[in-house]
């Protein structure tokens, strides 16, 4: 995160101009990710917000799409609403390298809190992913989003008590990876609506993508930094 300067190179005894090289241009990728990081913190604490305003209305309003379901009981989806909620609000954070150096402790706890909350989550969307009205894909789809979500969280945990760094932020990339999907869910049903899809045309597709492409996108951020093992920590996670 350095600031902006300049090296140069002059070997003696040649007549030919070295390239200045700028730290600004080596910085632009930091920049780039720290953008994307900001970028990505205002997507997801808008639609945790958003949870907290309909757990704040006693649940009245949710969505009559979503409460049409034929769920057992309105608790699965309370749950649920809480649990992705509190993920969205907390795991952003955990990415932020300045509150893990200097804030361990903080970073501790809240990765404690994101954990439960995606597990609680993953486990409450899949249940009420049975009972969808949409059809099979769509029930499909979201069910295949709660396995995937509680795994990856599963062994991005076991990986940092197992002392394995890099394992643990590559897999927890993943995690909050479909811990978005909550965001790109909100992003894609207006934008279907607005280019005058039907809800029941575009439900299941989106059930799909609001989480696949994520997935992509997190495989190639972890690809970027590498596969390395990283030494053990203190085992107070």
């Amino acid at each position: 995160m350095a600031g902006a300067g300049i090296e140069t190179s002059m070997p003696a005894m040649t007549s030919t101009s070295t390239p200045v090289v700028t730290r600004s241009k080596a910085d632009r990728p930091s920049r780039v990710r720290r953008a994307g990081w900001v970028i990505m913190t205002v997507f997801a604490l808008a639609v945790g917000a958003y949870a907290v305003i309909l757990v704040a209305s006693g649940f009245r309003l949710v969505p009559g799409e979503v409460a049409a379901n034929r769920f057992p009981t309105p608790l699965g989806l309370r749950v649920h609403i809480v649990a992705a909620g509190l993920a969205l609000l907390t795991g952003p954070f955990q990415f932020a390298r300045r509150l893990r150096n200097r804030l361990p402790r903080v970073h501790r706890w809240l990765g404690r809190t994101y954990v439960v909350a995606c597990l609680v989550g993953g486990i409450s969307g899949g249940a009420i992913a049975l009972f969808s009205t949409s059809g099979l894909v769509a029930g499909a789809g979201f069910l295949g989003l709660a396995i995937c979500w509680v795994g990856a969280t599963v062994i991005g945990f076991l990986a940092i008590r197992g002392g394995d760094i890099a394992r643990h932020r590559r897999w927890m990339t993943r995690s909050f990876a479909l811990t978005y999907a909550a965001v790109m869910l909100r992003i894609y049903l207006p934008t279907a609506t607005g280019l005058g899809m039907e809800f029941a045309q575009a439900y299941p597709a989106i059930a799909w993508l609001c989480w696949l492409p994520n997935l992509v996108v997190a495989q190639w951020l972890v690809g970027d930094r590498g596969e390395g093992h990283s030494p053990k920590p203190d085992r107070q996670h």
